[in-house]
């Protein structure tokens, strides 16, 4: 067994008698007492990695929340109550985000009104800890064992990464600007989230005619990749398919270097739609060879429409807060985490109650909406459909979801391309046919 396995087995082995601990020490859930909305502010936590090898993820949902907050506290707040947003770093780490997630539920018990994050780094270890304290999470998870889970306060605007590995593999073979790519390198970041990409890439593009000329997991963070990109240029591959968060922009300069300033055409991941990413590899290649030689997947949003609109606006004035926010406009995970943020204070207005055992099965039906709903875009005009006595169905930034039995919402892909100023093109979507054929291939 691995030392990171071991720290997994010893983190999930105490998961149990902590988490009963801390419930038993707080109540568990947000005023957990009964009906009404209470008083005082409410907090969303998120919980994801803001430092670490993946510290890049933890600001694109971090900026959802700031965007969320004005959007519901300008318009009456939840019942007069106001939200706020924290910080809970995981380190991207099983080890780290267990305690992190138990300082963050002991403390805030009482106003913790959902949690937003838990990405596929921490996911597993987090997820089971926030159910068992009855708060709503939305969670940036892509791992397999959340396709049915059965953990009741566990949601998912995303879909499995198995399905983000697809369409790399649509990209691949069915992009309609370059010929198909045959012969693909794997070079994905050796932490739980990257790797999750690896195996249903593989099964995919094999069973579809391609061939893996490698797959190599490189850690992340490191100085210089010039021993593992010599490896897989010697594997003459024509795509490189690839995750490598904080890594991609070293990892890429030294492809350029070594190929004899060529790059190789490479397909990232719906995380690589990303405005540090993009900056990173901008760096170390060169905008034109980025926008000429990236491709992506995403999912299909319009970035349009006054769901958007908001969240733009409130976004950009976040800058006040932090800096960075307004540059994830066009993240997909900022997007839909902003919408779960709006669809849970919907809830607890449409339930007069903040309590999540309570509210918590009123989000789903809010996303997914029900006969005769009124499609809502804001918060601002939920809560008046709600005043007035009528089912709303929110549709928000993000566009509609649809959750299933377990929770998640799926959506067709998109493939996609940045311009020079990093912003996302959208290239083509996948075709029904196209994207059965892959499943059918990867054996869904």
């Amino acid at each position: 067994m691995s030392t990171f396995q071991a720290r997994k087995s010893f983190v999930r082995a105490g998961l149990s008698t902590v988490a009963i601990l801390v419930l038993a020490a707080c109540g568990g859930g947000s005023n957990s007492t009964g009906g009404g909305l209470g008083s005082g502010d409410l907090l969303v936590g998120v919980i994801a990695p803001f430092t670490g090898a993946d510290a890049g993820l933890g600001p694109a949902y971090y900026s959802a929340c700031l965007a969320a907050a004005p959007s519901i506290n300008a318009n009456g707040g939840v019942g007069g109550r106001k939200v706020k947003c924290q910080q809970f770093d995981t380190r991207g780490e099983p080890a780290d985000a267990f305690p992190a997630a138990n300082a963050m539920i002991a403390s805030h018990s009482s106003n913790l009104m959902a949690v937003v994050g838990c990405t596929s780094d921490e996911a597993a270890t987090v997820a089971p800890v926030i159910d068992r304290a009855h708060i709503p999470m939305f969670c940036m998870t892509g791992q397999s064992e959340f396709n049915k889970t059965s953990l009741k306060y566990f949601h998912r605007l995303v879909p499995a990464d198995i399905f983000d590995a697809y369409a790399m593999v649509g990209s691949a073979l069915y992009g309609p600007d370059h010929t198909p790519y045959k012969r693909a390198a794997l070079v994905f970041g050796n932490d739980i989230g990257s790797q999750a990409f690896v195996q249903p890439a593989t099964n995919a593009f094999t069973k579809l005619g391609g061939t893996i000329a490698i797959n190599q997991p490189i850690t992340l963070g490191a100085s210089s990749y010039r021993t593992e990109v010599a490896a897989m240029l010697a594997t003459h591959p024509d795509v490189i398919f690839t995750e490598a968060l904080g890594s991609a922009g070293t990892y890429l300069g030294e492809v350029k270097t070594l190929n004899g300033g060529k790059m190789i055409p490479f397909i990232g991941t719906s995380a690589t739609i990303d405005p540090t990413w993009f900056q990173q590899v901008k760096s170390a290649i060169g905008v034109n060879d980025l926008v000429a030689n990236y491709r992506g997947v995403d999912l299909g949003y319009s970035f349009s429409g006054p769901a958007y609109t908001e969240f733009l606006t409130n976004l950009n004035a976040a800058s006040s807060q932090f800096a960075d926010a307004p540059k994830y406009k066009q993240r997909g995970s900022t997007l839909h985490l902003y919408d779960g943020i709006i669809m849970t204070a919907l809830a607890m207005v449409a339930t007069n109650s903040s309590d999540p055992k309570v509210y918590n099965s009123k989000i789903k039906e809010i996303a997914n909406g029900v006969s005769g709903a009124t499609v809502v875009n804001t918060y601002k005009d939920g809560v008046a459909a709600l005043k007035a006595g009528k089912s709303i169905r929110f549709v928000g930034a993000g566009g509609e979801n649809n959750f299933d039995q377990y929770n998640n919402s799926v959506s067709g892909y998109i493939l996609v391309k940045y311009d020079a100023q990093g912003n996302e093109v959208r290239v083509a979507q996948l075709t029904p046919d196209q994207t059965k054929a892959i499943s059918d291939a990867g054996g869904i």
